[in-house]
This record gives C-alpha cells, structure tokens and sequence, in this order.
C-alpha cells in the first residue's frame, strides 16, 4: 500500500462514477457474483487461455508489453501477467481497479476515464494494446480504437474479443451496457476502416455456447445472475473442457462457417 492507502501498483489519474451507463457498478451483490465468476468460472478461464494462444500464436510473446484498455477488475490482466507479459491495465472504475492491482501485483494498473483519451498516460507505446469485451459498450468504437492505434508500436498489435451474434441479443446485454452484439462482417468492416493497419484475423470462438445462450436467455429472467453463476465443480469442469476442445478445434470449424457466442479479433499496425 502507498500513503494514500492504495496498492502500490495503482496510479489514480481520473475516474468513472459508480452507475455510468457503460457499464455500472454500483450493484454490489452483482458485482461479488461477477469477480467469483472471474475467478473460477470456466467461461473466464477458457477465455484467459484463448487469448494467450491467440496471442502467442501472432508472435506476442513474453515478455512482450500489453496495454490493456478496460481491464475491469484485472481478469485477463492478472493472467498473461503471471503468463510473463509485462502488462498495464487501464480501468475507469476505482473499485474495479483497485480489484486488479490486488490480482495482479506485478502489473502497473492506472485509473482513467478513457473518454478523456490516452494523454494522460504519457508517449509510452506497446507492442500490443488489447479491448478483451470492451468495445461493444462504446458509442464511438472506431474513434476508440484509432486512438488505440497511435499506441501500438510499428509491427504491433490490436486485439480484442467482443460478444457475437445479434440473434443472442437478450435483457442480459441491455443490463451488461451492450450497444451491439457484433456480426463478423460488422466488425470486419469497423476494423479495416482504421488508418495504418491491417486486419490479421476477426475468428468466432465459444461455438457451443450458442445454441445453450439462446435458450438461456429466453427461459429465464435473471438470466444475467445465473451466468454469473459459477457452475457445480463437476459441471464446471465438464464445460472447461469442452470450451477448450471448442477452441483447439476452431480452424476446422472455421472454414466450415459456424458462428461462435465471441468474436476475437487482431489488427497489426504498420
């Protein structure tokens, strides 16, 4: 802790109200289901490792440097930093951070309204700058992420996940601060109108979630609860595997078409 009584690791420069429409906090019972889910539910741990092998496999590597723009309460974060990422989370909601800085002790986590741009976190560039379901709850993304880009280091990337498919759209997206769930050729053709980069890869993930989001969210009307719900271990660990299998196997089933619940997407800067 430092003498303001914050981890050592967190740096306030400006911050986000509690209920912002983007996405608000100010839930408290919701917020303890969704940092539990963080940590154990089967959805966030295959993500985590999605990311990395995605990441890996674009040649970002550790100890390469990740700026991590909206990384809430440090989930992925804390993960490709105990991975060997050298990474900096970027939160507007100091109780999320201050989440962060706790999971992730070796990250660097700075508090800022990113509404109020990157200025504030000086020239520094990144070999990669990541939006892990971020995006989806802007109002300008393209604004967002061009911004974004002037961050990246030559060569680098922008990589991000977004929620998919507008026929999952449910309560559950309009309670989450959702503006879109995204098509891949939406969010393919919001990629390539960035300046100086191309587009390496916009891949589906999360296939088999599709058809069980799409009943879940018409059969029950706290549907956001119980997502957040971190299954019976068994379950749990049943539904790891499967979402791991899913995404081992995603070249296949690429050229085959099938659409995924997730969007994962890479953009290099030139």
């Amino acid at each position: 802790m430092n003498s303001s009584g914050l981890p050592a690791n967190l740096r306030v420069v400006s911050a986000l109200p509690d209920t912002h429409a983007g996405f608000s906090v100010s839930n408290l019972e919701l917020m303890a289901a969704l940092s539990r889910a963080e940590d154990a539910h089967f959805w966030h741990r295959c993500r985590n490792r999605f990311i990395a092998r995605r990441l890996r496999g674009l040649g970002s590597t550790p100890p390469a440097s990740i700026l991590e723009l909206g990384c809430g309460g440090g989930c992925v974060t804390a993960f490709l930093s105990r991975a060997g990422w050298r990474v900096t989370g970027v939160e507007g909601h100091l109780s999320r951070a201050r989440q962060a800085a706790d999971r992730a002790p070796d990250a660097a986590i700075v508090v800022h309204d990113l509404r109020l741009g990157l200025e504030p976190l000086g020239d520094e560039r990144w070999d990669a700058v990541a939006f892990f379901d971020v995006i989806e709850h802007l109002e300008d993304p393209i604004s967002v992420l061009t911004t974004a880009l002037g961050r990246v280091m030559p060569g680098g990337l922008l990589v991000g996940t977004v929620p998919a498919l507008m026929s999952l759209w449910s309560d559950v997206d309009v309670r989450s601060g959702h503006r879109v769930r995204y098509e891949r050729s939406v969010l393919l053709d919001l990629l390539r109108a960035l300046p100086g980069s191309d587009v390496l890869e916009v891949i589906p993930f999360n296939r088999i979630l599709v058809p069980l989001l799409w009943l879940q969210r018409r059969a029950s009307a706290d549907a956001l609860e119980q997502g957040l719900k971190v299954p019976w271990a068994p379950f749990n660990t049943l539904f790891q595997m499967a979402l791991s299998l899913d995404h081992r196997v995603g070249p296949l089933l690429n050229r085959a078409g099938i659409p995924g619940a997730s969007l994962w997407f890479a953009v290099r800067v030139r």
